[in-house]
């Protein structure tokens, strides 16, 4: 087997696991990270029941879900082996960690409306890590990033809550301020702007003012991943 082959079976194996994941947080609020760790593994139970409209509504259910998870193993596998082709030597495991973190993230924010601290942290500091250990944004960068993101972002509620209920939450602030650490100030405003385009337009379509911005921002994200990093 091929390395890029292999990068596609673990993406997929992966992307099986990140609807299960996503799912547990519907059980688990507030999704603490100490109350994460303990609830996140949770093996589910077919009913033992004669009641005939339950089980078949269980297994419509189960159904759904499986179609889900195939959707998802099939994208993050595809994602995975576009990272090998086209992100540049030496980044490729910190881009397919980046990308499984947006999409759980993307998952969650979709179904519950949350973008929990138990990602959106450990994706700043790992953007962090990689300004450290990489250097394709420099350190300096990925600190005044990660500053700027915070407090745009933390503006931008406090504008919007003088006029009407802010539409930007505490998970969309930390994720914004985490994706300046990975791709600096310059990054994050094509992301944001992207992230805003990519929002409006179904939003505008729709006639709806209002819903998840996780996952324009993880998809605006992504396309950022690839022209800041790529080859």
């Amino acid at each position: 087997m091929t390395h890029v082959t292999l990068s596609i079976l673990y993406g997929f194996l992966i992307g099986l696991l990140l609807p299960a994941i996503a799912g547990r947080f519907g059980k688990i609020l507030p999704a603490d990270p100490g109350l994460v760790l303990l609830r996140l593994i949770h093996f589910p139970r077919c009913p033992h029941t004669d009641n005939r409209s339950r089980r078949h509504r269980f297994f419509r259910l189960w159904g759904k879900f499986t179609a889900f998870t195939l959707l998802w193993g099939v994208l993050l596998a595809t994602l995975f082996g576009i990272i090998d082709l086209f992100i540049t030597p030496g980044f490729i495991l910190w881009a397919k960690v980046f990308t499984t973190i947006i999409c759980l993230c993307v998952i969650i924010d979709q179904k519950y409306l949350l973008l929990p601290d138990f990602f959106t942290i450990p994706l700043l500091l790992i953007g962090w890590a990689a300004a450290v250990y990489i250097g394709i944004v420099p350190v300096e960068y990925s600190l005044a990033g990660a500053a700027f993101g915070y407090l745009v972002s933390t503006l931008s509620v406090v504008l919007m809550g003088l006029f009407r209920h802010p539409e930007f939450g505490g998970g969309d602030v930390k994720m914004v301020t985490a994706l300046g650490a990975w791709f600096g100030m310059p990054g994050l405003n094509f992301t944001l702007i992207l992230a805003f385009l990519l929002f409006a337009m179904p939003a505008t379509l729709a006639s709806r003012r209002r819903g998840p911005f996780g996952p324009a921002l993880g998809v605006a994200a992504l396309i950022t991943l690839f022209i800041i990093y790529g080859k």
